[in-house]
């Protein structure tokens, strides 16, 4: 999200230049972000308000602040804890309050790094098929994650290896098993050493 510019050489995103300070936030406009521990994510006293967050400071104004924000309340099924302090909330509903944080901007990508790691199995089943839905409705989601489960239920896999992409599955017609079953051989694969393409 441009917290971090390059030292050297060039870096665009959306063909804006990351060191562009004048255009950082039009980059910062369009990408959500999920990570691994929602309470790392926490900055106001109650849900509406921590997602609010996401869009107070581009220019956006308090009415259309404030039907974004019932929007995407609603979008991820948060809007009855609204009013309610985020440290009442469990993992899931946390996960989900971050989720609509993200959406706030109407953001071209969502980047969520391990979003089910902090969760227990029934919460990340909840955040994973909440991601799919969003995903139907045409938004991008890049999620980096260590889980099998997880990872199945993307449309499309990239497996790294040494900060190169070592090989990727497309998800075409295979149900959840059918892909966590291509995502577990190729996992073995990349633990005896293959290499595959």
């Amino acid at each position: 999200n441009c917290l971090l510019i390059p030292d050297t050489g060039k870096m665009e995103v959306f063909g804006i230049d990351t060191k562009d300070e004048d255009r950082v936030i039009d980059i910062r406009k369009r990408i959500g972000l999920v990570f691994q521990n929602p309470d790392n994510q926490i900055v106001a006293n109650v849900v509406e308000e921590d997602v609010a967050f996401g869009v107070e400071n581009l220019g956006v104004e308090p009415k259309e602040i404030r039907e974004r924000v019932d929007n995407a309340l609603k979008t991820v099924g948060m809007y009855e804890h609204r009013l309610k302090a985020p440290n009442k909330l469990s993992g899931g509903q946390k996960q989900r309050a971050a989720a609509a944080r993200a959406l706030i901007t109407n953001p071209k990508l969502i980047l969520a790094d391990e979003p089910t790691g902090a969760l227990d199995s029934k919460a990340s089943d909840e955040l994973l098929s909440l991601f799919s839905e969003i995903n139907r409705t045409g938004q991008t989601i890049v999620m980096v994650t260590h889980s099998v489960k997880a990872a199945s239920t993307a449309g499309r896999v990239l497996f790294i290896r040494d900060g190169e992409v070592f090989h990727q599955i497309y998800r075409g017609n295979d149900t959840d098993e059918q892909l966590y079953q291509k995502i577990s051989d190729t996992l073995t694969l990349l633990a005896t050493g293959g290499d595959r393409r």
